[in-house]
């Protein structure tokens, strides 16, 4: 918190003294003028003390030497034999017309000027020595706008310090008095001297200068001085004071030198204890480059205005370093900052504080600095932004066509979010720096440009080549260990991938930029920009890519083919390409293997978006619009790719949205085969059969997919296995995900709406939506085609389901062969033709069903099995085995010869603790029970209550619970609209 201070008259000493704002003042008797004067002096227009005011009350106490007064009580004259004096003085001040000066031995010599009463020394006079002068008072000092300081080097300090200390020159400032230290008037060292304020509270309006020397102003309790072989002050605080403050808003002048300000507040909270609104000089002299530093300490806020001058314009030598530093630094538009150099390097303006941040003047919250004034500053300085404990961000664009580097340097991420970084400056550059584990993140299409003649980057310690044209792209060939940067946008033309059948080892970062209209083809098995990349490619666009498999037989039977990279075995991160169009229609080969982006992926895929189209032929084994076939990892990557493809005639052949493969490691965790909060919005067309679609993946073998995946793109294809999400999953897990796209089979063996064959997978947290399709097929569901072993666990399917003649349809599950389903909800309508099991859930039921409902209306043809929830239950009659459980409450109908029931069509199992609300109806001879069509079975503890409508005149067996029973039926009770027929059409086993 800043105080403000004024000059209260001190009866007893007959003169002003320094206090703060709430002390009470007394005006000299009978003296107007005096009291107008020291109103004055708070304005900062000057200050009165009393006539031939010199200091008084001296005593020696170490050392040798003597005092003279004369000239009338105007001057006085310190004679100094010993290199070191102290001197206690009852008060030191200096009127405005008299003097003080000191002889010493030699411009090395020091003298202590102690003040020992409780009066604040004022100093409106001249004050001239040789050597070094230290003035300590604890009651504070005040150098008026008159004042006129000539000296070798001075020390003025509101904190005392020991004479054994001073003896020993151990210069040890410490003190809790919160008294203050300013100067109003001119104060210059000898150059090489040095000249120091300390205080809890310092501040300068005047002009402090030391040229080739040291000007710094310290706040805080504790501070240590010293000098270096040179005779330069150096200066540390080692303790905070409540309320520091270092404030500038005159002139500190050091050139051929440094110039600090420095503070350290106490508390935790950040208060603005470093202040500078005026003009900071030190530039270039003699050779020597200046040093400005400006340092708030670990808790402090720095504000930064008015004009900080390290430059080297006025003869040979390099500009210089400014520092401002803190927890907090606050940048004021309008600042200027120079480092130039006529004949030499210009210097660096380092900002350093916790989390740095960029934005535009005027907009909301707060910065570290605004872009306008980052811009123009680079055209005078190189400029490095540091953020010592978070993030950097850059929210606004900052363009400059100087000659000059900006580095953005974090402990954390360094983010551009969605802006541009320009520099078009002949040898203008860039340095970009994160913390280990971090990364450069260009978010939101944000991109950095380097157009200059000669530009350069660097990172984390590495020099990195600029790629500005096509010719440059193709000789990455000749070091593919090398590190890259893309410059600038630009257009290629046909070339054959980097490194072939080499491995690319480096690092190739876009920053950002676009490669458009390159076409890319090559004879051996790995086709794309790259061939095979072990190295890490980020930031990167490429817009209409076209990538082509090799013609004929390709080396080794194989052909890998991406638009990015054939094999990724590295790190490919914001990745985005457009407009691609990847062909791999290699004939002859064994295992071709196509992807929008890579063809095989045993690395890291992190954040990439790719649309286009990709197709394969006879002699494909995996399609995918992202990866071909993937062994590694793809987290937070999007497709929309038009995949039309024929593929390779086998259980193996895969086309996914995403992937065409995903292979796991056998383990069921992510050390392999893994993708998570990815998605596809593309389309399948395929016309051959024998293969896996899948919207996302075609084809899971052993492999994870984890969190918020999507596909909501529809799969079309003859034959084979086709999921909304996956078109088989073996041994995999699915958690998380969900699928919204139609999903078609024309004579497919297995088609659902999220996965097509689930073989012992596990499905958690799962729905699909769309549409599911296969009129000619023999497995349908909303969600499984067909489930063989594994769990369905929380699970919702809501799509219309459609089947054909002898299939299974079930509106969440086809064909259940085992395994669990448990917690599931399907409220599609489902429908199927003749001779076919058909459930609003599951359409054949061997495996467990527990906590399972259905709301959907379930139809079929003649000849069917068809349930409210189950068409046909096979699961086991043993009392000890899980029997089903659930509810339906859609409306069931069945043709002539069916079995309809409102749970379950026909029930050869155990059923337990279940409900049926919806109505029953049939054909002829059709067997209709509110509960079950036909039961061979048991069924117990469940009750029905939708209407069944039978008439035996069409040869129907109807009952409130069952139509025929050859079972058991225990417990079980009807109620509603099934109260109203029998409860069995024919019973020829037990009800109790």
């Amino acid at each position: 918190m800043n105080k403000n201070y004024a000059l209260v008259w001190n009866q007893s000493q007959g003169c002003w003294n320094v206090a703060s704002e709430g002390t009470r003042r007394h005006g000299k008797p009978g003296s107007a003028k005096r009291a107008i004067a020291a109103a004055a002096v708070v304005l900062g227009l000057g200050a009165l003390a009393t006539a031939h005011a010199l200091p008084t009350g001296q005593s020696i106490v170490s050392g040798s030497g003597d005092v003279q007064v004369y000239n009338g009580g105007r001057n006085m004259t310190v004679n100094q034999q010993s290199d070191k004096l102290i001197v206690n003085w009852n008060e030191f001040n200096i009127g405005a017309a008299e003097r003080v000066a000191f002889n010493q031995p030699a411009n090395t010599s020091v003298v202590l000027n102690r003040v020992v009463t409780a009066a604040t020394s004022n100093i409106d006079g001249a004050l001239d020595a040789n050597g070094r002068v230290f003035l300590v008072n604890p009651n504070g000092m005040l150098f008026g706008r008159t004042a006129q300081v000539n000296v070798g080097g001075l020390v003025a300090s509101a904190q005392g310090i020991s004479d054994a200390d001073f003896l020993n020159s151990n210069y040890r400032f410490a003190g809790s008095t919160g008294a203050q230290v300013w100067n109003y008037g001119t104060i210059n060292a000898a150059p090489g001297g040095s000249v120091a304020l300390l205080g809890t509270n310092v501040n300068n309006t005047g002009t402090i200068q030391a040229l080739l020397g040291r000007v710094a102003l310290g706040a805080g309790n504790d501070f240590t001085v010293s000098f270096d072989g040179s005779g330069l002050l150096n200066l540390q605080v080692n303790g905070a004071a409540l309320s520091a403050v270092a404030q500038n808003g005159g002139v500190l002048r050091a050139n051929g030198g440094q110039v600090l300000m420095t503070a350290q507040a106490a508390g935790s909270l950040q208060q603005a204890v470093v202040n500078n609104t005026g003009v900071v000089e030190a530039k270039t002299l003699a050779g020597y480059a200046g040093r400005i530093t400006l340092d708030g300490g670990d808790a402090g806020t720095v504000r930064v205005a008015g004009s900080l001058n390290a430059s080297a314009l006025s003869g040979p030598g390099n500009g210089g370093v400014v520092e401002t530093k803190g927890a907090d630094v606050q940048v004021l538009v309008g600042t200027q900052v120079s480092t130039q150099a006529s004949y030499g390097q210009t210097g660096t303006w380092r900002i350093g504080t916790a989390e740095a941040s960029v934005r535009q003047t005027g907009s909301a919250g707060g910065s570290t600095v605004t872009a306008d004034t980052l811009a123009r500053s680079l055209g005078t300085t190189n400029v490095e932004l540091v953020s010592n404990t978070g993030n950097l961000s850059v929210n606004a664009p900052v363009a400059w066509s100087s000659g000059n580097k900006l580095a953005l340097t974090a402990a954390g991420d360094v983010n551009i979010n969605g802006v541009a970084l320009t520099a078009s400056g002949a040898g203008s550059g860039m340095e970009i720096n994160y913390g280990a584990g971090n990364a450069l993140k260009l978010n939101n299409g944000a991109v950095v440009t380097l157009s200059g003649t000669g530009a350069s980057f660097k990172s984390n310690g590495y020099f990195y080549d600029v790629i500005q044209n096509f010719s440059q792209l193709q000789n990455v060939n000749n070091n593919l260990g090398g590190y890259y940067v893309v410059g600038t946008d630009f257009r290629g033309a046909y070339m054959t991938p980097i490194g072939s059948s080499q491995v690319f080892s480096g690092i190739f970062e876009g920053l950002g930029h676009t490669l458009s209209d390159i076409r890319v083809s090559g004879t051996g098995p790995y086709v794309g920009l790259f061939g095979i990349s072990s190295g890490r490619i980020s930031n990167l666009n490429l817009a209409s890519l076209t990538a082509v498999g090799p013609s004929g037989w390709p080396a080794g039977g194989i052909a890998l083919v991406g638009g990015l990279a054939g094999v990724n075995f590295g790190q490919i991160n914001n990745v985005n390409v457009t407009g691609v169009k990847v062909d791999g229609n290699v004939y002859g080969s064994s295992g071709a293997t196509t992807g929008g982006l890579v063809g095989m992926n045993f690395g890291t895929i992190d954040t990439a978006k790719v649309a286009g189209t990709a197709s394969g032929n006879d002699y494909s084994q995996a399609v995918g619009g992202l990866v071909g076939e993937n062994f590694g990892r793809v987290i937070n990557s999007q497709t929309n790719v038009s995949l039309m493809n024929r593929m390779s005639h086998n259980l193996s052949g895969s086309v996914g949205g995403l992937v065409g493969i995903n292979n796991g490691d056998g383990t069921g965790g992510s050390a392999a085969g893994f993708i998570a909060d990815s998605s596809s919005l593309g389309t399948i067309t395929n016309y051959a059969g024998g293969a896996n679609y899948g919207g996302l993946v075609g084809y899971n073998r052993g492999g994870t997919i984890a969190s918020s995946f999507f596909a909501t793109g529809s799969v079309n294809a003859t034959g084979g296995y086709l999921g909304g999400l996956v078109g088989r999953n073996e041994g995999g897990s699915i958690t998380g995900s969900y699928a919204s796209g139609r999903v078609t089979g024309s004579g497919a063996a297995t088609v659902g709406g999220l996965v097509g064959w689930n073989q012992a997978g596990n499905l958690t947290d799962v729905r699909a939506s769309g549409v599911v399709e296969n009129r000619s097929g023999v497995s349908v569901g909303g969600l499984v085609g067909t489930h063989d072993g594994g769990t369905i666990l929380n699970a919702e399917a809501a799509g219309e389901v459609y089947g054909g003649s002898g299939a299974r349809v079930g509106g969440l599950v086809g064909s259940s062969n085992g395994g669990a389903i448990v917690g599931a909800l399907a409220t599609g309508n489902v429908w199927s033709g003749s001779n076919s099991h058909v459930g609003g859930l599951v359409g054949y039921n061997a495996g467990d069903l527990q906590g399972v409902e259905a709301r959907g209306n379930v139809s079929s043809g003649s000849n069917s099995y068809v349930g409210g929830l189950v068409g046909t239950n096979n699961t086991s009659l043993d009392p000890t085995a899980m029997a089903i459980s659930g509810v339906a409450s859609g409306s069931v109908t069945g043709q002539n010869y069916s079995m309809v029931g409102g749970l379950v069509g026909q029930n050869n199992g155990r059923i337990l603790g279940a409900s049926a609300s919806g109505s029953v109806k049939g054909g002829s001879y059709a067997s209709l029970g509110g509960l079950v069509g036909v039961n061979n079975g048991v069924v117990e503890y469940s009750q029905a209550s939708g209407k069944v409508n039978a008439t035996a005149y069409y040869g129907q067996n109807g009952g409130g619970l069952v139509g025929v029973n050859y079972g058991r039926m225990s417990y079980n009770a009807v109620s509603g609209d099934a109260a109203l027929v029998p409860l069995a059409g024919r019973n020829f086993g037990t009800i109790e």
